[in-house]
């Protein structure tokens, strides 16, 4: 006890020395405690209970004397409840104090310490144990009875730590203890290895430190200030005005009228918050006052604007910078056209392409396309369907026009392109002497017969590709309505059967029309076979089957309408004619 007076003494000596150029600085600390106490002879409960750990805290309440040095009192406590599987439990308590050294000045973040602390410990433990009573003790306990009994013992001895450990700051007034490891000394009584009573002990701990107090009085100090360029200065000092850096960009810097140009300064070598002003020009005209300026072209003309922005702080010297904007005008979607290829046979198709651009309208949309004569599917060009000149067996040419449409947000746009369609030359069909028939008959009769078993024959022998049409007729004074189709169907029989005299000509090669009275403008060609049908008279002609032979590649006379394949109208029925 003595040697705790005479070190707190000295302390208390120190830290009045070191009053004189600090103001007291007082703290208090809080943290959890970790302690592992030594085991064997050494431990406060002999050889028989091992090395144990204890957990629990301790307090702290600090008075800085001086930048390196801090008077520290430690008071804390820890338990276990089971020490290593006995049936015993365990409180031990201290109270100490002693110097600190810190190895770094107040203001440092990191603060490293090492410190040695007197004191006295405190230890109250509790044994539980099973026995049989010997012997009846009362009306509750039987003789011979398991009973369980604890006993308590308490003692008071000396305690050291010495250590070192680290504060962190994270503010003026908090700072956190990551670490602190002591070397923990204690003397207690050992209950079996009597005059050796000493402990030794780890002790680690962590947690948080709160201080109070201030630092030199005001008085004693000059008043600094810092400049914005990190320089510290006594406040009646001005600061130096500094220099940064700007730039400002427009997005987009084309805009089309009416849309808007975000513009975005920046800065280096100075915070925003710092700069106390901002004016905005157009084209040298002052249009803002404002920190943001967004360059919105509603009304302007088309045309380059130059925008320009000054800014500048208190300790700063105004700085400008500018950029551009270009206003655009409204143009509407042009474009061209292309067709691949650009002349097609008659009954081709052609792949039409194009391109359009526009200005300030929005997307354009996919093109449209439309075609003067022919068909268009999608942006194929399709000439199947274009109208020739049905007289005409030479080679016939058209030009068609394909006209692109492309649509934007405000209107439309047309590019043209055009295909020359091709029909070539085609060999013309060769009219036969018609076949002639009696008033009110559908029977072929034999000048009829000559006319398609010799005549006709003889086209086909050359072009067996070649196709025969048969036109049926009749005259105005015939009741049946229907003869003109049996006279063809008859003739076509003559030359398909392909049985007896008959001809053997594909009926998929055959064509047979029935206009009936309608002569169609065809001229009558009855030639040696006009006499063959009795007495001739006023219609004698019109009584008929006209007979053509088209060549391979060749037209349908024009004058053909409605015809159908001899197979489609089941002309094999029929056999061949007597």
């Amino acid at each position: 006890m003595k040697t705790c007076v005479a070190t707190a003494a000295a302390i208390v000596l120190l830290g009045w020395t070191a009053t004189a150029q600090d103001q007291p600085k007082i703290g208090a600390y809080l943290g959890y405690d970790y302690i592992r106490f030594s085991s064997a002879r050494d431990n406060l409960f002999g050889d028989n209970v091992p090395a144990f750990s204890a957990n629990g805290g301790h307090a702290e309440f600090i008075y800085r004397f001086h930048r390196a040095l801090s008077l520290v009192g430690d008071f804390g406590a820890v338990h276990q409840d089971n020490l290593a599987g006995f049936n015993a439990d365990t409180t031990i308590a201290n109270f100490m104090a002693g110097p600190r050294f810190n190895f770094m000045g107040h203001h440092s973040r990191f603060q490293p310490f090492a410190q040695v602390l007197l004191g006295g410990v405190y230890a109250t433990s509790s044994f539980g144990f099973d026995a049989i009573s010997a012997s009846a003790l009362g009306p509750v306990i039987v003789p011979g009875q398991l009973i369980t009994a604890r006993v308590g013992a308490t003692d008071w001895g000396f305690a050291l730590t010495a250590g070192l450990g680290l504060d962190i700051r994270l503010s003026h007034h908090v700072s956190f203890r990551p670490v602190e490891v002591e070397y923990y000394y204690t003397r207690l009584q050992n209950l079996r290895a009597y005059g050796d009573n000493s402990q030794n002990n780890f002790r680690y701990s962590g947690g948080f430190a709160f201080w109070f107090g201030g630092e030199k009085p005001v008085a004693h100090r000059i008043a600094m200030k810092t400049c914005p360029d990190g320089r510290t200065i006594p406040v009646d000092q001005v600061c130096p005005k500094l220099d940064f850096t700007l730039s400002l960009s427009a997005s987009p810097a084309e805009v089309c009228q009416g849309e808007t140009a975000k513009l975005t300064p920046s800065i280096s070598g100075v915070h925003a918050n710092q700069l106390t002003f901002s004016k905005w020009f157009v084209n040298g005209q002052p249009v803002s006052q404002v920190g943001n300026y967004d360059f919105n072209t509603e009304g302007l003309a088309p045309g380059m604007y130059t925008v320009k922005l000054t800014t500048g702080g208190e300790a700063f010297n105004p700085q400008s910078a500018e950029t551009t904007v270009n206003v655009l005008a409204y143009q509407p979607p042009t474009g061209t056209a292309q067709a691949n290829p650009s002349e097609i046979k008659a009954g081709d198709k052609s792949t039409i392409t194009s391109s359009f651009r526009n200005q300030c309208g929005g997307p354009i949309q996919p093109p449209t396309y439309q075609a003067s004569e022919g068909t268009m599917q999608g942006d194929q060009f399709d000439s199947s369907s274009i109208q020739w000149d049905a007289s005409n067996y030479g080679e016939q040419r058209k030009t068609v026009t394909i006209t692109a449409s492309a649509a934007d947000n405000k209107s439309v746009g047309t590019a043209t392109t055009t295909v020359e369609v091709v029909k070539g030359a085609t060999a013309q069909p060769v009219r036969l002497p018609d076949v002639l028939f009696s008033p009110n008959s559908a029977r072929v009769n034999n000048c009829g017969k000559r006319i398609l078993l010799d005549q006709l024959r003889a086209y086909y022998e050359r072009d067996s590709s070649g196709t025969v049409v048969l036109v049926g007729n009749q005259s105005a004074d015939e009741k049946n309505a229907n003869l003109s189709q049996e006279r063809a169907m008859n003739s076509a029989a003559v030359i398909t059967a392909g049985t007896g005299v008959c001809l053997s000509i594909p009926q998929t090669q055959v064509q047979i029309s029935s206009p009936g009275v309608d002569q169609q403008g065809v001229s009558f060609e009855s030639g040696f076979c006009r006499s063959s049908v009795g007495p001739i008279g006023p219609n004698t002609d019109e009584r008929r089957v006209q007979v053509w032979f088209v060549p391979s590649g060749g037209q349908i006379p024009a004058s053909v309408t409605n015809a159908q394949n001899a197979s489609v109208l089941n002309v094999g029925k029929l056999g061949c004619p007597k």
